[in-house]
């Protein structure tokens, strides 16, 4: 599914009320916003692996059964992570995600997965406040390539994006300019921007 112009009326917002937002959290939860504002949720199925011993009051089972009984879910979702998302490790996540029409929900131990192959989307945020501009092999370089590497080792039917935004253009020196044309090179599939309060961006 294309959700550039999600991203463009992100982007849009950025660079119209740069003071507006603090942490990449914030970009993140408004793109969750304006994707779920558009989207029908999803179907949801569930199973949960917890236990069926019974006492004077509720078992676990109980609570996990009222979770996964929920019939619907909405398509986009911050923070989600997936025992066959292939990430290097079970405690990563994906900052956002996009999610078919049919999901299947797996609680384990209370935490909330997800299959790789209900994914249509997913997306990683960095907000670089601070550096002024982009060096290769820098720690703010070398944070981006990780999350382009991630997203580049998601099965191929997942759309992905990797989003830099910065209080500053991280490439307007030729030097800088070939870091960030590295990293929109470094993943096959994965569509890397790159959003500063001078951006040209169209209007809403």
């Amino acid at each position: 599914m294309d959700i550039s112009p999600s991203i463009d009326r992100l982007e849009r917002r950025f660079v119209e009320r740069p003071a507006n937002y603090l942490v990449e959290a914030e970009l993140t939860f408004e793109l969750k916003e304006i994707l779920n504002d558009q989207l029908q949720p999803a179907r949801l199925s569930g199973t949960h692996d917890s236990g069926g011993s019974r006492g004077d009051i509720p078992d676990h089972s109980e609570y996990a059964d009222a979770v996964i009984s929920t019939e619907s879910i909405d398509r986009a979702h911050c923070e989600v992570s997936g025992t066959n998302f292939g990430l290097g490790s079970s405690q990563m996540k994906l900052d956002l995600v996009l999610f078919d029409e049919e999901v299947h929900l797996s609680l384990e131990g209370g935490s909330k997965k997800f299959r790789a192959e209900d994914l249509v989307t997913a997306v990683e945020v960095k907000f670089i406040k601070n550096a002024k501009y982009l060096r290769e092999d820098s720690k703010r370089f070398n944070l981006i390539a990780d999350d382009i590497d991630r997203l580049a080792g998601l099965p191929d039917h997942v759309d992905t994006y990797c989003l830099v935004f910065g209080n500053f253009d991280l490439a307007r020196r030729p030097d800088t300019e070939e870091a960030l044309t590295s990293l929109q090179q470094r993943g096959e599939g994965v569509e890397v921007r790159h959003t500063h309060p001078r951006s040209s961006v169209g209007s809403d």
